[in-house]
C-alpha cells in the first residue's frame, strides 16, 4: 500500500469483472470532478495502464496519466467505505470516505476494515459505485445557489426578463453548457428596444478547453439606432455560470447563471427558475 495525500478523492477498483466497468467509474470521477483533485487506483488489471481504458473512459491522457494508478492500493486518513448493495444508505452518512473501495472480488474488504455503503440497493456493483461516486464527492459539493453577487441590471423588470430568457437559451454541445444564440438574440432585440436600439447577429464563437473543461461563448451584433444608423457593436459573452452584455463599449447587463439548479440572477438578491418566482417583464415600450 501506499500513501498519496495529492488528491482530495480516492477510489479502489478491486478485479473489475471487465476493463468497461473500471471505464464507467474512470468516467464518473473526471466529469463529476474534473481533471484534478482525485485518484483512481484500478488493482486486478496489470501494472500499465490500458490503452482501451482511456479510450473507453473517454479521459484525456494527461488526466489518466496523472489520476489513474494501476495495480496500487493506498493508504491514508479517514474512514473506508466499500460499494455495498446490502449497506448503509449513502446520504444517511455524513462524512465523508476517504477512501471509497469498489471490490468486485471481496478480497480487500477485510484488510481495509471498509464499512458497507449502498446508494439505491441495486444488484450491479458499477452502478452503485457511480451512485456513490456523485453522493459522496459531486452533489456535497456543489457550489451554493447563487444570491447575484456579482449581477447587476439597470432596471429590475428588464433584467429578470433577461435572465429568464437566458435560462430558456441554456443548451448541451457535446457535454459542454452554451447558449442558444438565436434565443439570445431575439431576447436582446427585445431588451435593447427600451433604450431605442436594435441588433442583428454578426458572429457566434464558442471556445472550448477540453482538458480543464472550460468554455467561452462570444455572440456579436451589430447596433442599430430608431433612425437604423449604425451604432457600434454589442457583445454577449457566457462562460458557464456569468453572461456579460455590453452594448458600444459599455457593459449593460451581467446574468449570474446556475445551468444546473436552473436558476438566474440578475442582481443581489433577485433570482429567476425556469418554474417561476422573481420578477417577469411583462411590458414592452412603444416607440414614436
Amino acid at each position: 500500500m501506499v500513501e498519496d495525500d495529492a488528491a482530495e478523492v480516492h477510489v479502489v477498483v478491486a478485479s473489475p469483472p471487465s476493463l468497461f466497468d473500471a471505464a464507467v467509474i474512470a468516467r464518473t470521477l473526471y466529469t463529476g470532478l474534473g481533471p484534478k483533485g482525485w485518484r483512481l487506483y484500478i488493482a486486478g488489471l496489470g501494472s500499465r495502464l490500458p490503452l482501451r481504458l482511456i479510450t473507453e473512459s473517454r479521459i484525456p491522457v494527461r488526466v489518466a496519466k496523472t489520476s489513474i494508478v494501476m495495480d496500487t492500493v493506498p493508504s491514508g486518513p479517514g474512514p473506508v467505505y466499500v460499494v455495498d448493495p446490502r449497506g448503509r444508505p449513502a446520504w444517511e452518512i455524513g462524512e465523508e470516505p476517504g477512501l471509497l473501495l469498489v471490490d468486485y472480488s471481496d478480497m480487500l474488504r477485510r484488510p481495509l476494515g471498509a464499512k458497507p455503503v449502498s446508494t439505491l440497493g441495486a444488484p450491479s456493483i458499477t452502478y452503485e459505485a457511480t451512485v456513490a461516486i456523485y453522493e459522496f464527492f459531486v452533489r456535497r459539493r456543489l457550489r451554493p445557489a447563487p444570491r447575484g453577487r456579482n449581477a447587476f441590471s439597470p432596471d429590475p423588470r428588464r433584467g429578470s426578463y433577461l435572465a429568464r430568457k437566458l435560462l430558456e437559451a441554456v443548451s448541451v454541445f457535446d457535454n459542454y453548457v452554451v447558449l442558444e444564440p438565436s434565443v439570445v438574440v431575439y431576447t436582446l432585440k427585445r431588451v435593447l428596444l427600451a433604450q431605442g436600439l436594435i441588433v442583428d447577429p454578426a458572429g457566434y464563437r464558442v471556445e472550448i478547453e477540453p482538458l480543464g473543461g472550460s468554455v467561452v461563448e462570444r455572440i456579436e451584433l451589430d447596433v442599430y439606432d430608431r433612425r437604423l444608423n449604425e451604432r457600434g457593436r454589442a457583445e454577449v459573452v457566457f462562460n458557464g455560470s456569468l453572461v456579460s452584455v455590453t452594448c458600444c463599449g459599455e457593459e449593460l447587463f451581467r446574468i449570474e447563471i446556475d445551468p444546473e439548479r436552473r436558476v438566474a440572477c440578475s442582481a443581489p438578491g433577485l433570482c429567476v427558475g425556469e418554474s417561476g418566482g422573481g420578477e417577469a417583464w411583462q411590458g414592452l415600450p412603444q416607440w414614436s
